[in-house]
């Protein structure tokens, strides 16, 4: 068994619970999340994917409209990419010798190769990848890539990646249906699965010749 691995599933609900407490600020939380996910320096820091997908499962409960959080992410994610693109432009070179950069120096390779790969292309490819997402847009600017063509294939990858991410935790949502009601709870964070069932239980109705029920 794997040991060590973060706990993605309680940070998800620990995530999800902020946001639905925050819910007036919603839309501006997960924006600045999908912003941070596509910065430079800030991407390689925080756990961006895990808290966007959780906002996912918020628009599976109907907690959040599905189109407010897709322009949210989609928008934050273009302004990111977009910004990383910008500082390698203007600091080109500098920009890998700042914290946390200066410590990810084969991050800064496998970038360099995979653009040199797939030239503007990359662009689109590396949104879908992992750490790549957050050194390929400030390779392509210190490569001096075109503005347009950058900004072309950012809002493409951006349009799609966002519902790609979104679906995980709208279908796991599906999972937090367990008191076979209908109604679906999600467990707070850190809580258990039997917790979920307690706050959506209720009792059966009675039924004659037995005694009356008293509780779940």
């Amino acid at each position: 068994m794997l040991t060590g691995l973060p706990d993605f599933a309680a940070q998800g609900a620990a995530v999800a619970a902020f946001i639905e407490t925050h819910a007036d600020w919603a839309e501006a939380i997960i924006f600045l999340m999908a912003f941070a996910e596509g910065l430079t320096l800030v991407g390689l820091l925080i756990p961006g994917v895990v808290m966007l997908t959780a906002a996912g499962a918020l628009v599976g409960a109907g907690v959040l409209d599905f189109w407010s959080v897709y322009l949210a992410i989609a928008g934050g994610a273009i302004l990111g990419d977009a910004t990383s693109y910008w500082l390698g432009r203007r600091y080109g070179e500098h920009m890998f010798r700042i914290w946390p950069l200066s410590r990810q120096p084969e991050l800064r390779r496998r970038g360099e190769a995979f653009f040199q790969r797939h030239g503007s292309k990359s662009v689109f490819l590396a949104r879908f990848i992992g750490p790549l997402r957050a050194v390929v847009p400030t390779t392509a600017g210190m490569m001096a890539m075109p503005h347009r063509k950058f900004q072309t294939f950012n809002v493409l990858s951006a349009v799609i990646w966002a519902p790609l991410l979104m679906s995980p935790g709208h279908l796991a949502w599906t999972g937090y249906d367990l008191s076979g009601t209908g109604v679906r709870t999600a467990p707070a964070a850190g809580g258990s699965a039997e917790q979920g069932v307690a706050k959506s239980c209720a009792p059966a109705p009675p039924v004659a010749g037995l005694p009356e029920p008293t509780g779940c």
